[in-house]
């Protein structure tokens, strides 16, 4: 997909790859509709118009936990921009203390913003897709966590692996007679406020012993993602000093439940 004329509905747009996303697009020719709960996406946005000297960007306030927020997100971009063609569901949290010993409220919070928000957000665009014969696509945010097993961050890599194999799920989407791509990126560490925010002080060794991308590396793949129509319900892994690679694990198949499929 061509980003030139497009809308993005992107969460998680205040900061690190959400904010860098929004300026791409903006680069690119599309427009963006900002989703977060930090109100500096006020600026960010005034920011893009000012440098379009144009209307290319508007910030809403978006909390992903409330589905009905991520909704007010499709709709300001229709009322903006007249339609939507991109979903990036790029909000997430991590955390610095060891999963057992939070508690349940903690949890929750972390599972309904790393997976159940990309999933709404994910369904929301779909419709929105199929019901105006408006092809589009998806972008998700998962985690090298994904795919390795880590003491430190148990919840967060469960919700990441659940991101993936979602996402896996959605292959047989671009086969319907409204396509839909959905697509994912895992970064490893990068050099993000989250990180740097979740990484316990004393453990900063991490980083160090893993590397840390910068954030252009991730959203450069976060953009081949909306734009190689080859890439569909793949997930594009990230280590730093090493090429992206697309993860080869398995994706569904046609399997005759999604009647409009081309099978």
């Amino acid at each position: 997909m061509q980003i030139q004329g497009k809308v993005a509905v992107i969460t998680g747009a205040a900061r690190g790859f959400g904010k860098r996303l929004a300026e791409v697009i903006v680069a690119k020719g599309g427009k963006v509709v900002l989703g977060d709960i930090l109100e500096e996406g006020t600026q960010v946005a005034e920011q893009l118009n000012k440098q379009a000297k144009a209307k290319v960007a508007v910030f809403h306030h978006c909390d992903v936990r409330d589905f009905a927020q991520i909704n007010s997100l499709v709709s300001r971009a229709i009322q903006e921009f007249g339609g939507l063609d991109i979903m990036v569901n790029n909000a997430g949290i991590g955390g610095s203390i060891i999963w057992h010993e939070t508690n349940g409220d903690s949890i929750s919070r972390t599972i309904d913003i790393n997976l159940k928000a990309p999933i709404e957000g994910t369904r929301l665009a779909v419709r929105y897709f199929q019901k105006n014969k408006r092809p589009g696509c998806v972008v998700n945010v998962a985690s090298m966590m994904a795919f390795f097993p880590a003491e430190f961050g148990s919840l967060y890599g469960a919700t990441k692996s659940g991101v993936v194999n979602f996402t896996a799920s959605c292959a047989t989407l671009a086969r319907m007679d409204t396509p839909v791509r959905v697509n994912a990126v895992a970064p490893n560490f990068a050099d993000t406020a989250m990180v740097k925010d979740a990484v316990y002080r004393e453990n900063n060794a991490l980083l160090e012993m893993n590397g840390i991308l910068t954030v252009d590396e991730v959203v450069d793949q976060m953009v081949r993602c909306i734009e190689d129509e080859e890439l569909v319900g793949d997930t594009i892994k990230l280590i730093p000093g090493k090429l992206p690679a697309v993860h080869k694990g398995r994706k569904a198949v046609p399997s005759g439940v999604l009647t409009s499929a081309k099978l």
